[in-house]
């Protein structure tokens, strides 16, 4: 990696993380497809998966009074349905496609979403173990597994302390699944630093301005910056088929 691709990713890593702590949900939503442009469709969904684990690992441990164990591991053990499935998509597509893959299920994301408010979805093991397993198909293919999990949380009344921290555990586990499946990013010690460094800035820089920022402007700026980079991807991926 050049210098020029350690700075785009230190600096996609820290927006991501600073969105993440204002709002909840910019992390994999605007990195993802940068990450993918920077530094490669499977690179750049690893390394996504490695800085989640670090921030929902802290998150859960912090908030581990709150988690809904029973909850959190029925959505973890339907998720190993999904991250099979998933992994072997991923390993089967030609890197091109799978640009033109990561952009399209990010952009499904970003539907999905917005209309999360109107879907119905049962409170049962079913509706639980569904979200759970499409939840980890997104993760292991593009890195971005949240929205089935707010689509089910919006649905069914979850209570936000409970659903904040259980939420953490099951992404921390989801992480340590789909890393097992697509393995460590290829990454040097430098790398590394920067991933590291990056995400903690990031973090803290949220704790920091988190109270002086506008919630739904930082959400209607992490949908368009997330759409001209899931754009993008496809673009990529297309022109170089």
């Amino acid at each position: 990696m050049g210098t020029a691709t350690y700075i785009g990713m230190g600096s996609v890593l820290l927006i991501g993380s600073l969105l993440q702590r204002v709002t909840g949900m910019g992390l994999a939503l605007v990195a993802s497809p940068f990450l993918v442009l920077i530094v490669g469709a499977t690179a750049g969904v690893q390394t996504l998966q490695v800085v989640g684990l670090g921030v929902c690992l802290a998150s859960a441990i912090v908030l581990r009074r709150d988690i809904n164990y029973r909850k959190a591991g029925i959505l973890l053990i339907a998720s190993v349905v999904g991250v099979v499935a998933g992994t072997w998509v991923a390993k089967s597509l030609p890197s091109d496609w799978l640009y033109i893959a990561v952009g399209c299920i990010t952009i499904v994301a970003l539907v999905a979403t917005m209309v999360a408010g109107k879907a119905k979805v049962s409170d049962g093991v079913r509706g639980t173990g569904a979200a759970g397993a499409l939840s980890g198909f997104m993760n292991v293919t593009a890195g971005v597994g949240g929205p089935p999990i707010v689509i089910y949380a919006n649905s069914v009344g979850w209570k936000y302390r409970e659903y904040v921290a259980t939420v953490q555990a099951f992404f921390a586990g989801l992480n340590v699944l789909s890393l097992a499946g697509r393995g460590l990013p290829s990454v040097s010690s430098t790398g590394w630093i920067v991933i590291v460094t990056s995400s903690i800035v990031g973090l803290l820089l949220g704790n920091c301005v988190g109270a002086s920022i506008n919630g739904h402007v930082a959400n209607h700026v992490i949908l368009v910056v997330a759409l001209i980079g899931s754009l993008a991807t496809i673009a990529r991926g297309v022109l170089a088929i």
